[in-house]
This record gives structure tokens, sequence and C-alpha cells, in this order.
């Protein structure tokens, strides 16, 4: 979209970042929902990962025939669900970027609404949104918020990236997890924006999110993700984010490319933020060694 249009407008121009592989049959009804919103988006990037499927059919079909920009990148290397979504978010040239799963259903005032509340584009923000689950066969079932609730939580903890949006300002400071570093962008996004002041949440459900046998992330956190942390113990959302996601085999290589950022950026950000999440990040490696993890 010419730089111009978002001038005279005076509304940020928006891109959507989606990330494909062999999605042929809940896609089209996605991209209905976009060709749907109220608010259209300015561009619709998209990197296809090697699919075998129809997909890539559907998608240049798709691009003929609405009235905003489509790319669509095919013909690459397999990345990965993680990576895929980083390449497609790299060649985004708005300046908000949400992130669109390819088998959801957007409601037609998402774009709308998070892009209203982008006041200057340019600062590091990161916005999320309530979303509904649905079925495979789309029937919705409930608010994810208020199923966090349930299992008390706090909707912080909620890192969908198909629920979020970022602004160039983020981009920009915080960059993207590197090609070896074993993370996806949704918890990137969603544990430093926490821990740095830069989240804002919105409670009402701007999608319906589909819950399939071939979900790339169907998680849902309860009870039993804990490791360290425990109903009513004060822990905070950042606490809670760490405990939650990061453990497992290659926590070690999680917890690096975290603190990589925190040393290059997170001081010139703010140093206390910074020092209490690095602080977070040590201790929680440290007791996952010493409970025989990486």
């Amino acid at each position: 979209m010419p730089r111009w249009r978002t001038a005279l407008t005076g509304r940020p121009s928006v891109s959507v970042a989606m990330a494909t592989y062999n999605g042929e049959q809940y896609l089209p009804e996605m991209l209905e929902s976009l060709a749907a919103q109220t608010r259209l988006p300015d561009e619709l990037v998209i990197r296809d990962d090697a699919s075998e499927d129809g997909t890539v059919g559907i998608l240049n079909a798709f691009a003929r025939r609405v009235p905003f920009r489509v790319e669509v990148i095919a013909g690459g290397p397999r990345l990965g669900y993680a990576q895929n979504f980083v390449a497609a978010s790299r060649a985004c040239s708005g300046r908000v970027i949400f992130f669109a799963d390819q088998d959801d259903s957007w409601r037609p005032p998402k774009l709308a609404t998070v892009s209203q509340q982008v006041r200057r584009p340019g600062v590091p923000r990161a916005y999320f949104h309530d979303f509904a689950l649905a079925e495979e066969d789309g029937a919705v079932e409930a608010s994810y918020y208020e199923l966090l609730a349930q299992r008390g939580l706090p909707p912080a903890v909620s890192i969908k990236g198909c629920s979020m949006a970022v602004t160039r300002g983020f981009v920009d400071l915080w960059g993207w997890p590197a090609p070896e570093a074993p993370l996806s962008h949704d918890f990137w996004v969603a544990l430093l924006s926490t821990a740095f002041g830069q989240r804002r949440n919105l409670s009402e459900p701007l999608i319906d999110h589909r819950l399939h046998g071939a979900n790339a992330s169907g998680w849902i956190p309860d009870d039993s993700s804990r490791a360290f942390t425990a109903p009513g113990d004060g822990s905070g959302p950042v606490r809670l984010l760490v405990d939650l996601v990061l453990k497992g085999p290659r926590v070690g290589a999680r917890t690096r490319a975290f603190l990589d950022v925190l040393d290059e950026r997170g001081g010139g950000v703010d140093p206390v933020a910074a020092q209490r999440l690095r602080r977070l990040l040590r201790v929680n490696r440290r007791r996952h060694r010493d409970d025989g993890g990486d």
C-alpha cells in the first residue's frame, strides 16, 4: 500500500501475516473471513511451507479477486511452524502486523477493533484479544479468557498468535527469534511485551479459533502445565509465562535466546524490567536442570 494513503486516512497501515501448510480443508473459510472484515487489511502476506495439497492454488485464486494486496510466497524450503511465521512477518510492510492461522475464522470487526487501539504505531506495543474456542466442525464452545479464569489463570498467559498484533515499533525494537532458536513468534511477543509493560489486552472475542487434530499448537494451560508455581502463590504474569512455557529438553536454548536479546536491547528499554526477567529466566533454567532437564 502506498505510504501517502496511510497519511491521508490518518490510520496505520495494516498487514496480515499468514503461515500455511497443507491447509486446504479450512483455509477457504479463513480467507473469506479476511475478505469480510469491516476494515480490510492493506496487505496480506502468506508464506506457504511446502504444502503438498491444494493450498497454494486456493491462495492464488483468492489473491486475484480481493481488493487488497496479497503476496503469496511459495516454493521455498520447509521452515517449520515458527520460522514460517517469522518469514511471513519479515515480508510485511505495514505499521501494524496481525498474525493469521490458516484454520480459524475472524469475526468482521477484528481488524477495525484492534487497529483503532493503536494510537502511535511507532511505539512498541503488542495487542491481544479474547477469542472463542471452536470444535472441528466450527461449533463455538467458549471464551478463552473465561476458560483461563476457570483454571485460575489470567489473560496474560494467553500466547496464541492468532489473537495478537504488533506495531512496527515493537518489531524494530525486539526483532524475531533467530532461525536456530527453538522459539515461536507468539511466545516471543507475549513474554517480552508482558515483561516490559508493552502489552495491551482487549476483552472482546474477535475470532473463532478452531481446535482440531492437525493444529500446530492446540495447547491450553491448566494446573498440570505448571512446574514451579501453584494457584494462589502470588506469581505474576511474567513468572507464570516462564513457568508454563519454558521447560522441556530445549529449555537451555530457549532461555539463551531471551537472555541474548535482553543483553543486547533490554537494558536500553528498562534496566529494572530486564534484570527482573533475566533473573527469572536463569532461576527457571537452573531448576529444570536440577530436575534433570536440559
